[in-house]
């Protein structure tokens, strides 16, 4: 008798604590597929997106002017100011 009711007490104990992991798990899942949390993500990847080509331009121009010196040099071709 005992027996039986030890292991339906951690029966339902386990099943309580599976039932609340699962409902956090769902509710989580819900906000993370939300779409306020989803355009809030998207906003974030297109306003790095932006800075990082900016920086890869301005990095590319930079190292441009370089070349271009060392081959005007290596050719004895005047300077040209921007």
């Amino acid at each position: 008798m005992f027996k039986r009711l030890f292991w339906t007490m951690v029966g339902v104990g386990l099943g309580a604590v599976v039932g609340v992991q699962v409902v956090r798990w769902a509710n989580r899942t819900t906000r993370r597929y939300a779409p306020e949390s989803i355009a809030r993500g998207a906003a974030g990847g297109w306003a790095g997106l932006k800075q990082r080509t900016a920086d890869a331009i301005a990095a590319g121009a930079a190292e441009m002017d370089v070349r271009e010196a060392e081959l005007r040099a290596e050719l004895n071709l005047p300077v040209e100011p921007r």
